[in-house]
């Protein structure tokens, strides 16, 4: 049986950053797997435009990717989203002043993968774990709007869309409708949903096969959200995004 050497040469390299369970250098890769750094430089730069690894510029080290991660039995895969979304979290509660979150689709499910609470005697709180009537939150309609319209459907099915209170869509028809316009905007927003008194942005985090891999968002008391606060957290969030998603290998967020 033939073997393609690159492929041989790529995994190999996963199975050596797997198990050194840590960032790694190029060199000290180069030495175990028995190749010219170069070489192995170029391998992982494949591997980094494909997810299956994360690079950092401040130490040029290694270690895997999300892509890696997702295709592995036994892991956690929300502990490693919430490594990888945390700095950015960070800089947007610091930037922003309101409370901001990372939410993921599992399973069927919306779950929370981190959030961090704004500083405020007034600041809005969320709960870890699985998101109940996703459809009420920007970041929850963010990753709805990414999935194929059967799952969108038997989602729909199970919320009993009619109760879910003002500002929601009724009807299945209304509910597919906004999924197409919030995937056609690249985010959404939310104004007291429910009455939550309560204002919200979200938007997507693609992997570097167009995927969602995560949605991000920033909410705030309606009393502190003015049209330009609002604004200007769509800004800065749909800029942070991008970013998240040109690190996890995609040249560009998708619409």
């Amino acid at each position: 049986m033939s073997v393609i050497q690159s492929v041989d040469r790529a995994l190999k390299l996963l199975q050596l950053i797997a198990a050194s369970k840590d960032w790694v250098g190029v060199r000290d890769l180069a030495r175990q797997i028995g190749l010219t750094p170069p070489t192995t430089h170029n391998l992982l730069k494949t591997l980094l435009q494909n997810s299956f690894v994360e690079y950092d510029s401040g130490t040029r080290q290694y270690r895997l990717g999300l892509a890696a991660l997702r295709l592995g039995e036994g892991t956690n895969p929300l502990s490693h989203m919430k490594d990888f979304a945390r700095p950015y979290l960070e800089a947007l509660v610091h930037e922003l002043d309101e409370t901001v979150l990372a939410l993921t689709f599992m399973d069927g499910k919306v779950l929370v993968v981190d959030w961090i609470q704004a500083d405020h005697p007034l600041a809005v709180n969320h709960n870890r774990g699985v998101i109940e009537n996703p459809v009420v939150f920007a970041s929850g309609r963010v990753l709805l709007s990414h999935q194929s319209r059967d799952v969108q459907i038997q989602f729909a099915g199970r919320e009993n869309l009619s109760r879910l209170g003002p500002d929601n869509p009724i009807t299945l028809e209304d509910f597919l409708q906004l999924m197409v316009d919030v995937r056609a905007a690249g985010f959404a927003e939310t104004y007291n949903v429910t009455n939550s008194g309560i204002a919200a942005v979200g938007a997507p985090v693609f992997d570097s096969n167009g995927q969602v891999v995560m949605a991000v968002g920033c909410s705030a008391p309606i009393s502190r959200s003015t049209a330009f606060e609002v604004q200007r957290a769509r800004k800065r969030l749909v800029e942070v995004t991008q970013l998240m998603t040109q690190k996890l290998g995609m040249k560009k967020a998708l619409a």
